[in-house]
């Protein structure tokens, strides 16, 4: 009698001559998120068991049944199925080179929109799409967050992001040109974000986090206003980028020195959010009373790296102290982050911090150094951003900038007599 084969079930024998049975996916169903079984070394039960799996298959694959933990399985010709497709081809796509055609963090931020258009209309065919149902969308996700939609920035870029998907859709002929019914979505881009960061909220963070028994939220909050730069650089830190940094003139070396007379500092290749900007290598002094900081940020994690089981042996600067000391991922450090503005709320009574994110550190750096008179190159070179992206933060603040404006009075005024 002919072997029975079943999709998927394989059999493997050791040298003993026992065989014992797995149901093993194919790699299109790895992707999805189908995980090998084991199914023992009984055949008879091993093949009832592998039918059973396969069925599940079949029913994920007819866009039936969903099993958790596994991608559902998009019907062809439905803006689900577009979506998967965009995200396959475009988001995680690479160029005739291997390289990636977005940046990780451009990535990141068409993620979440992503998920919420397939929510939406994912199981409709695409024609679903139409730009009736485009203004209607607009209309329940452009209300206030209090009343259950998205706000005016959320609301803007998850629109833009269906405008994206169906301007594919357009360049696959899936339809036709010209008919991008998310062109004209009705729904102008916010206003430039204002808010920076105060003394007070500075102190009213660490505070917090301090009480919390975080202190490298402390730490992240200090370096981050020192340096301007963002959380996925930070908390990428490690001991290894605190170099010394070969700075010639003299009477910058002896304010930036240490004890030992090094210039030491964080060097590292920026990340850029934008693929057409190539990532940049920094090289940030760290002036002493920082160094320090983080010099003792670095002994305190070796210690607890090297006394973990198993042992660590790359120590990073800013850990997840309520998690072992391992280092942070940006979705984790944006929840220790807003854990601790919870809490300095609940302290101060600082309702205004609610509205302060991590990039408004970056922000607040920029108008600090301005309102010291700081050249915008040299601001530029402390922060990595391009000249155009200082000029277009100071056309925001320059012109209501209390120091900038206070200069602006005193020049008008006729000189003092003594």
């Amino acid at each position: 009698m002919a072997d029975i084969r079943i999709p998927c079930l394989v059999g493997k024998t050791n040298k003993a001559g026992i065989t014992s049975w797995y149901w093993q996916p194919s790699k299109t169903l790895k992707d999805a998120g189908w995980k090998a079984i084991s199914l023992g070394k009984n055949r008879t039960a091993a093949m009832l068991a592998a039918e059973a799996e396969n069925t599940k298959v079949d029913q994920w694959k007819a866009g039936g049944t969903q099993v958790a933990q596994i991608a559902p399985r998009r019907q062809a010709g439905t803006f689900g199925a577009l979506i998967e497709r965009y995200r396959r081809e475009r988001l995680e796509g690479k160029d005739a080179s291997g390289r990636p055609l977005l940046k990780p963090n451009t990535i990141k931020t068409y993620k979440p929109s992503l998920r919420r258009l397939e929510e939406w209309a994912g199981k409709h065919p695409v024609a679903y799409v139409t730009p009736a149902r485009v203004t209607a969308l607009r209309k329940a996700i452009a209300k206030p967050i209090a009343e259950g939609g998205l706000g005016h920035a959320g609301a803007h870029h998850l629109l833009k992001t269906l405008r994206v998907v169906m301007a594919f859709a357009e360049s696959e002929d899936i339809i036709a040109k010209g008919s991008n019914p998310a062109t004209n979505f009705g729904l102008g881009a916010p206003p430039a974000r204002k808010t920076i960061w105060t003394p007070e909220d500075d102190a009213a963070f660490d505070a917090a986090a301090y009480d919390l028994g975080l202190p490298s939220m402390a730490l992240a909050r200090e370096i981050a206003l020192f340096t301007a730069q963002r959380e996925s650089d930070l908390i990428a830190f490690t001991e290894g980028q605190l170099t010394e940094l070969d700075v010639f003139e003299r009477s910058t070396r002896e304010m930036l020195a240490g004890p030992d007379g090094k210039v030491m500092g964080w060097s590292f290749a920026q990340q850029k959010t934008s693929d057409a900007d190539m990532d940049v290598w920094m090289e940030i002094p760290l002036e002493p009373k920082i160094l320090e900081k983080v010099q003792t940020a670095l002994r305190t994690n070796r210690a607890r790296d090297r006394a973990a089981e198993p042992r660590r042996l790359l120590s990073y600067v800013i850990v997840d102290e309520d998690n072992d000391g391992i280092p942070f991922n940006e979705r984790r450090f944006i929840r220790r982050w807003n854990k601790v503005i919870d809490h300095a709320v609940k302290m101060t009574g600082r309702t205004s911090m609610n509205e302060l994110v991590w990039h408004d550190l970056r922000r607040t750096r920029v108008v600090r150094l301005r309102r010291r008179k700081m050249p915008k190159e040299m601001i530029a070179s402390i922060t990595g951003h391009s000249l155009a992206a200082i000029e277009a933060m100071l056309k925001v603040y320059g012109p209501i900038d209390p120091t900038i404006t206070a200069a602006a009075i005193a020049s008008s005024l006729e000189e003092k007599v003594a």
